[in-house]
């Protein structure tokens, strides 16, 4: 009788498995770069993380006892190639949503089409204020907005006791908005800046690098509010000036500097930088988190950034959402993140509607971020030391 048993209930959870994927699949869209001129390797490892959610959510079953289809878009870091794979996912593949993208001009440039056509669209690394300030009823965030972060950022570096600082932006949303952040806290400090603006595009940034080294006072840090592999340039030529990163010239970078990829285009030269990274750190994860961290691991024999961190969220949030609605109506699934409170691997999410001030719309406000400065070669985000905030710093001198 107990074999019985256990053959009945074995035909039933495969009939129960087979009826759910044999009904129609819940198709959601993810867009990001995955060749140059975009942070190729940041989408890289955003794409890793999703399929690792989607492949783990269908094993246990699915979405509304249906399975879960993830279609990819590379967007090249292009707004124009952001633009025309947002129009593909909903007139041609009938998405129920829109996630992901590192870029804040092609998540702009996406955001269009999302509220044209009446589709949510959850941001997983877009930074510019304007994005979530346009207070579309269709775009949400996760990631932080400049005015969350780069205040913060400002604050430290005047703590720091930086009198000279130098910022060098891309000429993009995110670049020339995270800038001026950053510039309205160093002018209320009455601290002595620079700005020099560049393209993505550019390969030799060896005339603005001098121009920082000659002109005016020498800075004693450099901020990039730079996206991508553009940073990895610019570390490379600054180091081999003998400007930064060092004891006497600080270099403060983005999430572009997180992927592993970084020590292979500047080996030592890493060593020393400053970074700014959108993650819980390694001593606070919670449980989903270790888990998520060892299942990557394991799957990618790498460990995940917090770039990966948050891109497996953004899908989280975007199933929680529609489970929260318990629907996959493109109307419904954005109702579902307006009500949703769920827990990831970085936080508890929700989505206010305030319309002060303008970029806090539909912008998850708990953010955690730390800086971090590498201390060794090939050394992974989170084994180097955290310099700030306080309470998880690791130590309390940077590198000499």
């Amino acid at each position: 009788m107990k074999l019985i048993g256990m053959l009945a209930a074995l035909a039933a959870s495969t009939l129960f498995a087979a009826s759910a994927f044999a009904a129609e699949p819940i198709v959601l869209g993810w867009v990001g770069p995955l060749s140059p001129p975009g942070n190729f390797s940041g989408g890289q490892e955003m794409q890793w993380a999703v399929q690792l959610e989607a492949d783990q959510i269908n094993a246990a079953g699915g979405v509304l006892g249906r399975p879960l289809k993830v279609v990819y878009e590379d967007t090249k870091g292009q707004p124009a190639e952001g633009s025309a794979a947002a129009v593909r996912l909903i007139t041609r593949d009938n998405v129920s949503a829109i996630f992901g993208e590192f870029h804040s001009s092609v998540a702009l440039a996406e955001a269009e089409v999302a509220h044209k056509y009446g589709v949510a669209w959850v941001g997983t690394d877009v930074w510019a204020d304007k994005l979530t300030a346009q207070q579309y009823p269709e775009v949400f965030r996760l990631a932080p907005a400049n005015s969350l972060v780069y205040v913060r950022v400002a604050e430290w570096m005047v703590s720091q006791g930086f009198k000279h600082v130098a910022i060098v932006a891309e000429n993009t949303d995110f670049g020339q908005d995270g800038a001026k952040v950053v510039s309205t806290i160093l002018k209320q400090k009455n601290v002595d800046q620079k700005l020099v603006t560049i393209d993505l595009n550019q390969q030799d940034f060896t005339p603005a690098l001098l121009r920082l080294m000659n002109e005016g006072e020498k800075p004693d840090i450099i901020q990039m509010v730079v996206a991508g592999q553009a940073q990895y340039q610019i570390v490379k030529q600054a180091c081999q000036l003998g400007l930064a990163p060092n004891g006497k010239t600080r270099l403060l970078g983005s999430t572009g500097l997180l992927q592993k990829e970084v020590w292979e285009v500047d080996g030592d030269c890493g060593k020393g930088l400053l970074v700014v990274n959108i993650a819980t750190p390694k001593s606070q994860l919670n449980d989903k988190a270790k888990a998520f961290v060892s299942a990557f691991q394991k799957k990618y024999n790498r460990a995940p950034t917090g770039v990966a961190m948050e891109a497996y969220d953004t899908l989280g949030v975007v199933v929680a959402a529609i489970q929260k609605a318990n629907s996959a109506e493109r109307k419904d699934v954005i109702k579902g993140l307006e009500q949703v409170s769920w827990t990831g691997v970085n936080g508890t999410y929700s989505f206010p509607s305030a319309k002060e001030p303008a970029w806090a719309f539909h912008q998850f406000m708990d953010v955690p971020f730390h800086i971090i400065q590498y201390s060794a070669v090939n050394q992974s985000p989170g084994d180097a030391p955290i310099v700030f905030p306080k309470k998880w710093a690791t130590t309390d001198k940077l590198l000499p």
